[in-house]
């Protein structure tokens, strides 16, 4: 047994019935007692130099029983009596990086860590880099909670029995250019070239709740109840026979009196969401997710620009149904089981964060 890839195939093995390390010992073991040489042993198993010496050294000694030991007895962390006291600090306060947190510990309990020895903490106590979320300011919780509770969640559920059709209603504009910058993995940071001009292309649409299909009224200049309006005979003329709610924000030209007679005479039913409740109208997840599509792509021609929005838009229902049904669920993020940990900061429950999952 002195091929590269015979060690390799035992410790594979092995690594079936017990812990990598473990495993690695014991072929170092064997290695050791037929003669082999420290340096060629350190290079098949993946071990340093430093450790089969120590490895040699237990056998001499007679601690072949610490061989087989793996993890556990070690010495205690620097960090073992404030861990807790670290954790709350960081749940309470805010910390953008780990040197921030490094510093936190430094400072308080006069314990100095590496970035690295964070990264270990934070990972031990399952804390993670996340996204901050946002709250419109003028946002009432109680609202929006009485909004998804008496009338939003009754329509979902007819409509999941197919005894109505609901539509989310709301426009998007995408201007061709760079907003779609996103984060991309490789070892040096990419660039996207920018577009001259800043042209849009504005997109009305209708999302059946249950079908996740589509229904669009588009045009490169403006967004007004004319193209409200045009939506509403457009879905008049799909759900023909079904009872027909649509739920929309109270944007001036969704909410005005030609919008109201002509609803009134196609038999919609218009319900508007709380004002600044977002989160309430489920079309605003697939502009995100038609605006993450268009990400780190340069444009130079806005007909393509266009095509490429509309493939995205016209697919909810078909290549893309299966993702708008992750997307689109009767699971609704609400603010008012959010606590402050500052003046300002506020963070979720775990027991909001999987709801809403």
């Amino acid at each position: 047994m002195n091929s590269n890839e015979e060690i390799t195939s035992v410790i594979n093995f092995l690594c079936m019935f017990m812990p990598e390390t473990l495993a690695k010992r014991i072929v170092c073991i064997i290695l050791l007692a037929v003669g082999m040489p420290i340096e060629q042993i350190a290079q098949l198993t993946g071990f340093c130099g430093k450790t089969v010496k120590l490895v040699r050294k237990k056998l001499r000694e007679g601690g072949i029983c610490d061989l087989f030991k793996v993890g556990g007895g070690g010495r205690k962390s620097k960090t073992a009596d404030v861990e807790q006291a670290i954790v709350d600090e960081i749940n309470t306060n805010q910390y953008h990086s780990r040197q921030q947190i490094a510093d936190m510990i430094l400072e308080k309990h006069g314990i100095r860590l590496s970035v690295n020895a964070v990264g270990e903490l934070l990972k031990k106590n399952n804390i993670k880099r996340l996204k901050c979320g946002s709250i419109p300011a003028k946002a009432k919780p109680d609202k929006q909670r009485e909004f998804f509770e008496d009338v939003l969640q009754p329509l979902m559920k007819q409509a999941q029995n197919h005894k109505i059709a609901l539509l989310f209603v709301d426009a998007s504009h995408f201007v061709m250019g760079c907003d779609f910058l996103g984060y991309v993995y490789g070892k040096a940071r990419h660039f996207v070239r920018t577009c001259s001009g800043r042209r849009r292309y504005n997109v009305l649409g209708a999302l059946n709740f249950v079908t996740k299909k589509l229904t669009t009224v588009t045009n490169d200049t403006y967004i007004t109840a004319t193209q409200v309006c045009e939506l509403l005979k457009k879905v008049a003329a799909e759900y023909v026979g079904a009872p027909i709610y649509i739920v929309l924000d109270n944007a001036s030209y969704q909410k005005c009196r030609v919008v109201f007679e002509l609803a009134a005479e196609l038999g919609i039913n218009l319900v508007y969401i709380p004002s600044y409740s977002p989160n309430l109208n489920l079309i605003e997840r697939l502009w995100k997710f038609v605006k993450g599509k268009l990400r780190t792509q340069y444009y130079d021609d806005f007909n393509i620009f266009t095509e490429k929005i509309n493939a995205i838009t016209n697919s909810t229902d078909k290549e893309n149904k299966q993702a708008m049904d992750r997307l689109i669920s009767d699971k609704i993020q609400l603010f008012d089981d959010l606590f402050p940990t500052a003046a300002n900061p506020y963070v979720c429950t775990v027991q909001s964060l999987q709801q809403a999952a």
